[in-house]
């Protein structure tokens, strides 16, 4: 067995430290020249060296804003714009509902005699998206069909903002509406895909 010197064992301790050090922070250094340097005496170098980096950033989707929308007077034609806030990094598909199909009376939304208790509306849906280049998801709903939900697919594009709707209401059919008052609560929904 050769006899090795005090300081190559030194320097092939500090070598295997090192290595496993640069192990334990996910480090790698390799070298053929470093393992025939080892058997000769001499002390290791490394001329190669990987650093692998990850990370991740989980996809989803917000919206917040909304409020409270008071036409006043409800003669028709009535208009009125909600902002939201829409916070999606992933495709997203956008949800609607509306469960009385419009604004409807209080305690009569059938309506009696020849008034009417419930006044349709329209919802333009507005939302800007990158894809990659910036465009306009835009679409328009009638609050009947809003019974039963209706959506709107932002295809392979994600979100660049809020979203605007703008609600228009339709004119009172026959004798007009019913004396009273008429609510309604629209429902927006987001749902990453």
């Amino acid at each position: 067995m050769r006899k090795q010197s005090k300081a190559y064992r030194g320097a092939f301790a500090a070598a295997c430290a090192m290595t496993a050090a640069m192990a334990g922070l996910g480090l790698t250094a390799t070298s053929a020249a470093a393992q025939s340097a080892a058997d000769k005496g001499v002390v290791a170098t490394f001329s190669k060296l990987d650093v692998s980096l990850t990370g991740r950033i989980m996809g989803g989707c917000a919206v917040a804003g909304g409020g409270d929308i008071n036409f006043g007077e409800l003669t028709g034609n009535e208009t009125a714009v909600a902002t939201l806030d829409l916070d999606c990094n992933v495709p997203f598909e956008l949800g609607l509902s509306s469960p009385r199909g419009g604004l409807a009376h209080a305690t009569m939304p059938q309506g009696q005699g020849p008034f009417a208790g419930t006044l349709p509306y329209s919802v333009r849906v507005e939302v800007p998206v990158i894809s990659p280049q910036p465009s306009m998801l835009d679409r328009s709903f009638d609050s009947r069909d809003l019974r039963s939900r209706r959506t709107m697919n932002s295809g392979e594009a994600i979100a660049a903002g809020g979203a605007r709707l703008t609600f228009k209401t339709d004119m009172p059919s026959g004798a007009g509406l019913l004396a009273g008052d008429y609510s309604e609560t629209l429902t927006v929904t987001v749902t990453a895909l």
